[in-house]
């Protein structure tokens, strides 16, 4: 029932996003989500950011979290970088598919992959862009049957990041 009632709230919450939506704007990236929704720039976990609902009842909290990964010196583009990330999702995971995609206006590749942490069945959604040097790496994490209720929402928030 706490679940239910938890999954019901977080649904409802996403009603709004058209209306009160918050957008974070830095000198490398741009990123709206609902502002009802947590935002983290604490840095904790090497994240730049993690975007989340609260909620003490839910033992995985489903979540969007983005991670910059400094390049200068290695000279990998985003083929190179795409190639080890499956490598390292195929030794610890299932890879569920990866695609180049277009993300407003950039190359980026789109990887869907499960993997168990901590006994947890998990399933991550996420975007990778290189550029400037830098990887992007944009990813919505949830448990796995909890995954398609949140999905269209967290799109539409991944759908909103841009790279500057």
């Amino acid at each position: 029932m706490k679940k239910t009632l938890f999954i019901i709230t977080f649904l409802f919450s996403f009603i709004s996003f058209s209306q009160n939506v918050r957008t974070i704007k830095t000198s490398e990236y741009e990123i709206s989500f609902p502002e009802n929704l947590k935002f983290d720039d604490s840095k904790t976990r090497n994240t730049e950011v993690i975007i989340y609902m609260e909620n003490e009842k839910d033992l995985f909290i489903e979540n969007i979290n983005l991670l910059i990964q400094d390049l200068k010196g290695y000279q990998i583009d985003l083929n190179q970088y795409v190639k080890i990330t499956e490598t390292q999702v195929n030794e610890n995971g299932k890879l569920i598919e990866s695609k180049k995609i277009n993300l407003n206006g950039a190359g980026a590749q789109l990887m869907v992959y499960e993997a168990t942490l901590s006994g947890r069945a998990l399933k991550f959604y996420q975007y990778i862009l290189v550029k400037n040097e830098k990887a992007f790496v944009l990813t919505y994490s949830a448990e796995v049957e909890n995954f398609e209720l949140y999905y269209q929402e967290m799109n539409k928030i991944f759908n909103s990041f841009t790279v500057k």
